[in-house]
């Protein structure tokens, strides 16, 4: 028979004093306190009652305190990882919330989303291999193993030992896809550590940096329109009074697909807005009785890049319907009308057309500085318009509002404001043509195709008239804002700014999913690997437990790896288990408090089957007072231990 060192015994284990009620430690002048009940899960100390009739190195397994320690140990993790979660779902609403970020914002954001995803992820690490540690002593007591099964399952904090586990422990006499529990156990561990850091990873992917529809501010050059002249870019620098007249006229048919919005205008708050450049926005108030516009100023090195100021214009009109007497049927320009004095009074139109509107503006006007007098005739077809009608008008434009936030570098109002002589030029711009087609007339003439938007193919009203009137001064003003000419000024331009875009669907999937993952590993690990004893990991006490492994190869092999051990004991399989205690007692009860079992590694040779789960109670090692017997002594007095302990039974 081959020796065997596996187990070494002397006769005085089989010593009903060496296991009884009372174990006398040994004295070697050393004092020995008790160990200090942390939290972690292998620290099982011995219980107040037996604390003084004990040895030092005896402890007591208590299954109840072991969960409660592996749900403490396990639940702190998991808070951490709730925590981290928490933490990156805050980051990414707070920062989501922003309409725009800056530069520092940006560089905060991403900084944030990476320390806080480095630390989930090491965390989740962390945790999972604790769990694996603990889990694997279970395994380790599941069943026989080789040695090299074996090492590999106690180093199964390693993924590597993991994949490589997968692929020792296969079954050899059945084909390459069957699958044993140890590799559905190893497939499954491996799944859940990639699937919660694929998990971390994915979250980079529920948001993204994009062009805000908010820009940031930056304070330098920008363009802003010049309102001091009403001219066409293309024409004279110093247009006459009448070229004038004629460009804002022209400037109100650019703007007539503008578009028009019944509400407040965006942008005049502490949220600065972007312009679109092109279709400039008019905001009407809700019975279209104003009109305002809001000046868009313009990054001077990038004109596509633009920002709706806070300075804006206002337009007013109102209108009175006078009757007419005669004329107007759209082939005679002159009619008579009665004026609100009831006085007669005739008018030649110039021009006119059946069907056609023409506004009249009146260039001596009496009703403001920034107010202008315009007519208006609507001439009858017989058809759609069955009678003429007639309009006088008062439109007003207002001064540009809120420029006190643009006087920086000594510049002053007059740089952004409309004077007086061009607002009355853009209040009627409707009506004028630029030129006179009689010499000395104060009143200029501007027919519109019928059934235009300025020439309505159904009868009139005050109302109709008066918005047609603000309408085109207000567009005039946009278009010279947006293809008029420009001043180059200090103040605060666009610049391109982020924002965080956020699909919370999917963040809140993943950092939903990430602890609920990890607390039903937890609870797995606890409810299946509590019911063995969780030993330390530390090297000292796995070559305390493996010992009577390493002791069969004598003072050899100090230099050999745990591959080549492997193969020097490759006929051994153990396992990971417990041996009660030897005695000549008939019986024992196996929760007698007094009870000392030993923890130990069994070899498949002594024929212990199947021991289940560990029992609560004390547990230390086999003490030995001879160190030099041999294997088959040692042999024998395994045989002779078993045989009494079937007796005992």
């Amino acid at each position: 028979m081959e020796k065997s060192h596996l187990f070494p015994l002397s006769e005085s284990t089989q010593s009903p004093s060496t296991w009884g009620d009372t174990i006398t430690p040994q004295v070697t002048g050393r004092s020995y306190s008790r160990p200090k009940r942390l939290r972690e899960p292998w620290r099982h100390s011995v219980s107040k009652q037996t604390s003084e009739t004990v040895s030092h190195t005896i402890r007591e397994f208590k299954p109840v305190r072991q969960r409660r320690r592996l749900f403490v140990e396990g639940i702190l993790q998991w808070l951490i990882t709730l925590v981290l979660s928490g933490l990156l779902a805050a980051c990414l609403a707070g920062f989501g919330r922003l309409l725009w970020m800056t530069v520092a914002q940006i560089k905060a954001f991403n900084a944030l989303i990476v320390l806080l995803s480095v630390f989930l992820g090491n965390n989740l690490s962390s945790s999972l291999r604790e769990y694996a540690l603990m889990l694997r002593w279970r395994m380790l007591a599941a069943k026989y193993r080789p040695l090299d099964e074996f090492d590999l399952i106690i180093h199964c904090d390693s993924l590597r030992k993991v994949m490589k586990l997968f692929w020792i422990a296969r079954t050899r006499d059945r084909l390459w896809f069957y699958l044993n529990k140890t590799q559905w156990l190893c497939a499954l561990w491996l799944g859940v550590n990639v699937l919660v850091q694929v998990l971390v990873a994915l979250l980079g992917l529920t948001y993204n940096l994009t062009t805000s529809k908010v820009p940031a501010e930056k304070f330098g050059q920008v363009s802003v329109a010049n309102l001091t002249l009403i001219r066409d870019i293309w024409g004279a620098e110093n247009p006459t009074f009448d070229a004038q007249l004629g460009s804002a006229n022209s400037y109100g048919i650019q703007g007539q697909d503008y578009s028009f919005v019944n509400a407040t205008p965006p942008g005049q708050g502490t949220v600065p807005r972007y312009g679109t450049l092109g279709t400039p926005t008019i905001y009407a108030n809700e019975d279209w009785t104003q009109m305002t516009y809001v000046f868009q100023d313009l990054n001077i090195w990038n004109p596509d890049l633009s920002l709706i100021s806070h300075r804006n214009i206002t337009t007013t009109a109102t209108c009175e319907s006078l009757e007419v007497l005669e004329g107007g049927n759209g082939t005679d320009s002159y009619i008579t009308y009665l004026d609100r004095n009831g006085e007669r009074n005739t008018l030649d139109v110039v021009r006119v057309g059946p069907g056609a509107t023409t506004y009249v503006g009146v260039l001596n006007s009496t009703c403001g500085p920034r107010c202008t007098q315009v007519m208006a005739l609507q001439s009858a077809n017989g058809g759609t318009i069955p009678r003429p009608s007639f309009y006088r008008c008062e439109n007003t434009i207002s001064i540009v509002h809120s420029i006190e936030r643009y006087l920086y570098d000594g510049q002053t109002a007059d740089t952004f404001q409309m004077p007086d002589t061009e607002a009355r030029i853009i209040a009627g711009a409707i009506g004028w043509t630029g030129f006179n087609y009689t010499p000395g007339d104060l009143y200029q003439y501007s027919r519109y195709a019928p059934e235009s938007w300025w020439s309505p193919d159904s009868p009139a009203d005050v109302g109709v008239i008066a918005r047609r009137v603000m309408e085109f001064s207000i567009e005039a003003v946009a278009a010279i804002d947006s293809n008029g000419p420009r001043l180059t000024v200090s103040g605060w331009y666009p610049v391109p700014a982020q924002v965080v875009q956020v699909q919370w669907r999917w963040s809140a999937a993943i950092l939903g999913s990430i602890p609920a993952i990890q607390l039903v590993a937890l609870i797995c690990v606890i409810a299946w690997g509590n019911s063995a004893i969780i030993r330390d990991g530390s090297c000292l006490s796995t070559a305390r437990l493996l010992r009577p492994v390493v002791e069969r190869l004598g003072n050899r092999g100090c230099l050999l790896t745990g591959q080549e051990i492997a193969e020097e004991l490759a006929h051994a399989k153990v396992r990971y288990g417990w041996r009660e205690p030897v005695s000549d007692l008939t019986f024992r009860n196996e929760i007698d408090p007094h009870i000392v079992r030993h923890v130990d590694i069994l070899d498949e040779s002594e024929g212990l089957g199947d021991q289940g789960a560990m029992p609560p109670g004390l547990y230390d090692g086999i003490e030995s007072d001879d160190e030099h017997l041999d294997g088959d002594e040692t042999t024998r007095l395994l045989h002779r231990q078993r045989r009494r302990r079937r007796r005992s039974m």
